[in-house]
């Protein structure tokens, strides 16, 4: 782990226990797409920041790569989805294929230089879907 990569700020935090809090507290657990998005995205960007990227991925790695490339690219993240699609290449079946925790280790150690600012793009997609929300309830 790269001396850089220092976790996660307080907004993905935040975000993150919100959006479990409400998904557990739920009697269906269902939350609205774009809470889904953000859920993935913030879930994603934790397990890279502490460190525990193969446990989230595992099990069905490259379904769980295409969901959070999904989810930066609503997010704007254009730089983590490239670094994503560049992982699930390299777990591709071929001659060139790398090991689950090899490629893993390369796309955490990119994702901790990514020039995206992810913070802030969580907190700017959170935002926007408060504000949906309080736009629905006033009318």
């Amino acid at each position: 782990m790269p001396e850089t990569w220092r976790g996660i700020y307080p907004i993905t935090s935040f975000v993150l226990e919100a959006l479990g809090r409400k998904r557990d507290a739920s009697a269906d657990g269902i939350l609205s797409p774009e809470e889904q998005t953000l859920l993935t995205a913030v879930e994603f960007w934790a397990a890279a920041a502490h460190g525990t990227l193969l446990l989230h991925l595992r099990p069905n790695m490259r379904q769980k790569l295409d969901a959070a490339g999904r989810a930066f690219a609503t997010l704007g993240a254009i730089r983590v989805v490239s670094l994503l699609r560049v992982a699930g290449e390299e777990l591709s079946d071929g001659p060139m294929r790398q090991s689950e925790t090899a490629v893993v280790e390369q796309l955490d150690e990119r994702l901790s230089r990514t020039d995206d600012n992810v913070e802030d793009l969580i907190a700017r997609y959170a935002g926007a879907i408060e504000q949906a929300a309080e736009s629905a309830t006033a009318q």
